[in-house]
């Protein structure tokens, strides 16, 4: 993902995120690996009590996202972020 953004002070730059994953001969395929295995974690941190807001939500807030984030290096899936 490439992001253009503009910052409180007005001023402005770009950040890129990257994920590199192959899928696993008669294993998985990438694809399905980023999109189950953050859903997986979604629901163990239900389970587990650590996520409480209740009702359809979009993963937009940090206390939502940022949990399901830093398990994922975890299961093997690993962004790159840079401010460039």
């Amino acid at each position: 993902h490439k992001f253009e953004v503009e910052n409180k002070d007005g001023s402005h730059n770009t950040r890129t995120s990257v994920t590199l994953m192959y899928g696993e001969p008669d294993g998985f395929q990438a694809m399905a690996k980023t999109v189950g295995v953050p859903c997986g974690i979604a629901t163990q941190l239900i389970l587990d009590g650590k996520l409480t807001t209740t009702g359809v939500i979009a993963p937009m807030t940090p206390e939502i996202y940022q949990p399901i984030m830093d398990l994922l290096p975890s299961e093997g899936i690993n962004a790159v972020e840079e401010t460039v």
